[in-house]
């Protein structure tokens, strides 16, 4: 299961899975932030809320457990948090 770099190493790929999905809670809060300045309020935006703290857990929880699945949904939550949010806000203003 190569990740980034194709080491086929689990621990690498957990540790990498939860440092990807702690970076996405900042991120994610920050362009909430900026699009809010930017744009207003969508209920859309919400989902920058919640999904990156769930993905960050879930990325946590899987190193520590060691459950390859459990982080690997924490980074796809992680890395589909700004999609969503933005498709919502698109079905949302039209």
């Amino acid at each position: 299961m190569g990740f980034l770099g194709g080491v086929d190493d689990l621990e690498l790929f957990l540790s990498r899975c939860r440092v990807l999905s702690l970076g996405s809670v900042p991120v994610c809060l920050g362009a909430m932030v900026f699009f809010i300045k930017e744009e207003g309020w969508h209920f859309s935006f919400l989902v920058c809320c919640v999904l990156p703290v769930i993905a960050a857990y879930l990325g946590v929880r899987g190193k520590r457990e060691i459950r390859a699945g459990l982080a690997a949904t924490g980074l796809a939550l992680a890395l589909a948090t700004l999609p969503v949010t933005f498709a919502l806000a698109s079905l949302e203003s039209s």
